[in-house]
Formats: structure tokens, C-alpha cells, sequence
């Protein structure tokens, strides 16, 4: 199957089974160069699985993956970061007892003299430096980056943890629930980074979120998965979040049975 070069990351008839529950079944993803999408469904639709075999996590059972226009395999996490795909997973995956340029390099951390990383030594000062450029670059202010992780905010660990995947040049970057537990304000932080993601660095961006406010207020299309199955994809200027909650819970049918 040839892939189509308007879209950066396509994933066709993707399959995965445990055992005998298909959490995917021959699902297809579009991502377009430069777009916001947002993916939708109620637990156990097959949104985490999906996201885990493009970042490499879990592995598919059937399907292609292809990326700019080539098809490639994506075994582990690794191959899904050198592809240039970035995963901000919920929890983040901070440490919480190490500083902001700790956390932004952590594990492709910054050596003197190019010596193998395990026997060469930190150079923390560049390190501080690229950070404190890369967050003044993106208008994020957290303060004293010395301070641990576990002193910052909620809003401001992930402006942190989607910064790491500016700096390293991702093409696509992938948020799970990048508002939850949020408030307000913060959350309205966090919504105008990722909109100048998309606007000064071109990314293209998926976002998994249960909350319809937030993704009409930034994405370019919903993509609504339902029992492991993809039942559409729709321009967000089409549809209202009502249309889109009818679709994750099948209201219609359910009514039809009432």
C-alpha cells in the first residue's frame, strides 16, 4: 500500500489482541503535516493501545506504520524517538528529585569532550543553558530551574515535559490527557503552548483528552475510536461536542433499544 504524502504518520489496519479481545481492530490513523488531532473514546476504546504501538511500547499484530511517506517498523521506544516521534504520557515520566534540565535531557544527556556517555561527565552547565534558552524561546517561565521537579506546578511539569520534545526536534508529538488534574488557568497554559507548537514549529501533534472543551478550543479534526473499532474521523468545524459524545457512546443505538 502506498502511503499518502499529505499525511506525516499513517498507521493502516492496525490490529493488536490480547488473547482473544481485540483492542484494535483494523484501525487506521491519518496524521496531516502540521495538524492538531485529537483521539477520543471512552476507556477501553483502544486510545492507550494505539498510542503505545506508534511510540513503540507495545507491538502491533497486523497493520502498517508508515512515516513521511516510507513505511518503517517500530519495535521499541527508541525507534519511535529517532523516526522523530515524542510521547508526553500522563504521568509524565519526570523524576521528580532532579531539575528541569535534568528532566529535558534525561537520557541523551549532554557529555564534555564527547566521550561515551557512561565514562565521560555531565556537562551540567550546557545543559542549564539550552534549557533556559528553550524555555525563553517558548515563552514558559517556571522559575528556579535548579529546583526539583516536585516543586513546580502541574501546569508547569508539562510545559517541562512537552518542551523536551520540542528540543529534540520531534515531528510528532503525542499528549496523554495533557490538561487532567489541571485548573483553569494552568490548563489554559498548557492549551496556548500546544497551539504555538503547531503554529512556530510546525509539529503535528495527537491529543488524547475527555475533555470536549479543550480539544474544540485546539484541534483541526476528532478522531473517535469505540470498542477497539475507529468509527470516525471528523473536521472540528463540522461537528459539536454533542455530535462527538454520541458517536464514543453509540447514543443513537442506545436509543433505538429504549
Amino acid at each position: 500500500m502506498a502511503a499518502n504524502n499529505e499525511y506525516i504518520l499513517e498507521a493502516i489496519g492496525i490490529t493488536k489482541h490480547f488473547g482473544g479481545v481485540y483492542a484494535l481492530d483494523n484501525v487506521d490513523l491519518n496524521l496531516r503535516r502540521g495538524e492538531i488531532l485529537g483521539l477520543v473514546g471512552d476507556n477501553g476504546a483502544g486510545k492507550s493501545t494505539l498510542i503505545k504501538i506508534i511510540s513503540g511500547i507495545l507491538r502491533k499484530d497486523g497493520g502498517e506504520i508508515y512515516f513521511e511517506g516510507k513505511k518503517v517498523n517500530i519495535n521499541n521506544p527508541v525507534d519511535s524517538q529517532r523516526l522523530g516521534i515524542e510521547t508526553v504520557y500522563q504521568d509524565l515520566s519526570l523524576v521528580n528529585n532532579q531539575n528541569a534540565p535534568f528532566n529535558i535531557f534525561l537520557g541523551r544527556e549532554l557529555i564534555y569532550g564527547g566521550v561515551i556517555k557512561y565514562l565521560g561527565f555531565l556537562n551540567k552547565k550546557m545543559m542549564l543553558k539550552e534549557s533556559l534558552d528553550l524555555l525563553d524561546r517558548l515563552k514558559i517561565n517556571i522559575g528556579d530551574l535548579a529546583k526539583p521537579m516536585m516543586d513546580y506546578s502541574g501546569g508547569q511539569r508539562q510545559a517541562v515535559a512537552i518542551s523536551k520534545a520540542v528540543y529534540w526536534q520531534s515531528k510528532v508529538v503525542i499528549l496523554d490527557e495533557p490538561t487532567a488534574a489541571l485548573g483553569v488557568a494552568e490548563s489554559k497554559k498548557v492549551l496556548d503552548l500546544i497551539k504555538m507548537l503547531k503554529e512556530q514549529s510546525g509539529i503535528s501533534i495527537i491529543i488524547i483528552s475527555h475533555n470536549m472543551q479543550h480539544l474544540f478550543s485546539i484541534v483541526d479534526r476528532i478522531m473517535v475510536l469505540r470498542r477497539g473499532k475507529k468509527i470516525t474521523v471528523q473536521n472540528v468545524h463540522d461537528v459539536t461536542g454533542t455530535d462527538i459524545v454520541k458517536f464514543i457512546t453509540d447514543a443513537e443505538a442506545i436509543i433505538e433499544k429504549v
